[in-house]
């Protein structure tokens, strides 16, 4: 690869670190923060850092996080920035190409050339940017994210763009695994919430009658809330199931009201599914956006919030403090009846239906 001669032994150690530790992170917002605030700065000195993701159909969704942090007059012209981010040539290259990869300003527009654009007259004028490096991790027909490294001077040379093309890929690595692992947790919060519809709840056992994992209120139904193992009658019964090797039903009465438990065997001999279902109430009908006491700047945050948005960045994109931000946050949760944002996202993107109202509505 280019420029891979002109590596110092530094260089290849930092390198080496960096690697190791970017597929160590178990959330997207921790990387992307780690990468802005430690990782490229020490291996590409620039003035400024930003993730971006580039909506090209929807402008006013493009997101720009800016390090150090957006100053005032970042945020000021922020708005416009959304506007012709659409003109840097390295989108323009990156639409015209097959393939993601690295790329610099210079290596399309003189700097002549790049000063016409209302993106540097209007956005990186005012900020004093002229030359940029720029890392593609992911393109969508009309959506691209990347990472975008800033100087005033000199231009980055051979050197920078080896280092990040080689970051550039396990990036992707890193991005793809993490971006599955949100999903299965979203698709994990829509199976708890489907069970809760249903008023049913789950309780994986062993044949000693102890509790190994539990989804719902199914441990409160059933008298076991707070505790280790099933009440000795049910644990008696679960124990008999194993022993005959079969599947069998239950109904008992309750503080919690009428319950029915079904056992269902699992691919371990040793443990046992319940399947724990509650004669449920009459609900009230769907409520909306209105009932559940949304203001214009709640909703506007749910919105980017559910798009999986730190406070931060919802801070950066709104123009205010991530303290307001999170205050915010605070009262929409509490409107919602959630406790995190994927149990929001899930509830703000299902159908209607009807509900209690501790339940939020989609947006």
């Amino acid at each position: 690869m280019s420029g891979m001669s002109q590596f110092s032994q530094s260089d290849c150690a930092a390198l080496v670190e960096c690697i190791g530790e970017l597929h160590s992170f178990q959330e997207l917002e921790a990387l992307r923060a780690w990468l802005l605030d430690s990782a490229l700065p020490k291996l590409i000195p620039s003035d400024w850092l930003s993730y971006n993701e580039v909506d090209l159909l929807q402008p006013a969704n493009t997101l720009a996080i800016l390090k150090p942090e957006a100053t005032l007059i970042f945020q000021r012209l922020f708005p416009r920035f959304q506007e012709v981010a659409h003109q840097n040539p390295l989108i323009q290259h990156q639409l015209q190409s097959e393939g993601a990869s690295v790329q610099k300003i210079s290596d399309f527009l003189t700097q002549d050339a790049f000063h016409q654009l209302d993106l540097y007259r209007e956005v990186y004028a005012h900020m004093g940017v002229e030359y940029q490096l720029a890392a593609t991790i992911k393109m969508e027909p009309s959506r691209i994210t990347a990472f975008a490294l800033s100087r005033r001077q000199p231009d980055y040379t051979e050197r920078d763009r080896a280092m990040l093309e080689i970051l550039r890929s396990h990036l992707v690595v890193a991005f793809n695994h993490l971006a599955l692992v949100h999903e299965q947790k979203i698709k994990l919060d829509y199976a708890r919430l489907t069970l809760n519809e249903l008023s049913a709840a789950t309780i994986i056992v062993n044949t000693h009658g102890q509790i190994l994992y539990h989804t719902g209120d199914g441990l409160r139904w059933v008298g076991a809330a707070g505790q280790e193992r099933l009440p000795e009658n049910i644990a008696a019964w679960v124990n008999e199931c194993s022993a005959n090797g079969s599947s069998r039903m239950m109904n008992l009465t309750t503080d919690a009201g009428s319950i029915q438990i079904r056992t269902v065997p699992t691919a371990k001999p040793e443990r046992w599914l319940l399947v724990v279902t509650r004669q449920p109430g009459e609900h009230p009908a769907g409520v909306t956006v209105a009932d559940m006491g949304f203001t214009r700047r709640e909703r506007e945050v749910a919105s980017w919030s559910c798009r999986g948005k730190s406070n931060g960045e919802v801070a950066t994109i709104l123009g205010v403090s991530p303290r307001t931000i999170h205050k915010h946050v605070e009262h929409i949760f509490e409107k919602a009846g959630t406790e995190s944002r994927l149990a929001l996202t899930v509830l703000l993107n299902e159908p209607t239906i009807k509900r209690s109202p501790s339940v939020a509505p989609p947006l």
